[in-house]
């Protein structure tokens, strides 16, 4: 069972299968976080499974494995599927949690064929934004480079508690010709506030009850370890 399979499956199946799964998701969750808790289960369950030592367990291992797993697999192939794809260009950007959104896009057949008809077409890339301006003038900006093929991305981004937005554009000779862009979203904080003495007085007397001043809450460096994007330009 892999993402491929699940991504054919419509919001409802994948509900469905949840449940059989005895996942307990809360309603109206964005589609990518319900294959995404769909494909942790399958997962977790698959490593607990395998680190199992007793014969009596990989019995039930073997038993599972061919009869339970084959069962979520046909009805799989049995639900009711939808279009991977709706033919529009079209990006658009969700926040995942401070640091990463995910980003999903496409291209119209007949804009693919415009582009591709023209021998200055390069590449597709994504140009994110931070705090876009309504005036159009933008704060700082990076560029990330996507393959004909690709249609999704998990982007780091930068800062926390900033606005983005991110444009799909046509690289085509020394011009950019700008296809989409997203609506502006806003990333959650890490922390409730940098200070305590920063809440408002309810705030602050929950914070303090829940024992969270005696935490020693060590700040996020400034360049995430794992980033793999160039950083916004000065």
């Amino acid at each position: 069972m892999n993402v491929e399979r699940l991504n054919g499956l419509s919001i409802e199946a994948l509900y469905a299968l949840a449940d059989k799964m005895g996942l307990d998701l809360p309603p109206a969750l964005e589609r990518v976080f319900v294959v995404e808790a769909l494909l942790e289960a399958i997962e977790e369950d698959s490593a607990e499974r395998k680190s199992a030592g007793d014969a009596a367990v990989h019995i039930e291992e073997k038993k599972y494995s061919g009869s339970e797993l084959d069962e979520i697999d046909a009805s799989i192939d049995a639900a009711p599927c939808i279009e991977c794809r709706y033919n529009e260009t079209v990006v658009q950007v969700i926040a995942r949690d401070p640091e990463w959104a995910f980003v999903f896009w496409d291209v119209k057949d007949e804009d693919f064929d415009e582009l591709h008809a023209s021998d200055a077409y390069s590449h597709l890339f994504l140009r994110v934004i931070k705090e876009p301006g309504y005036d159009g003038k933008t704060s700082a900006s990076f560029e990330v480079v996507v393959g004909d093929e690709d249609d999704h991305w998990y982007l780091h981004l930068p800062e926390e508690d900033r606005a983005y937005r991110v444009d799909l554009y046509a690289k085509i000779g020394a011009k950019a010709r700008l296809l989409a862009h997203s609506p502006v979203i806003r990333t959650p904080r890490a922390l409730m506030s940098d200070s305590l003495a920063d809440l408002d007085p309810d705030a602050a007397e929950l914070a303090a009850l829940s024992g969270l001043a005696s935490l020693k809450i060590v700040p996020a460096p400034e360049h995430h370890p794992s980033r793999i994007l160039g950083a916004f330009d000065d």
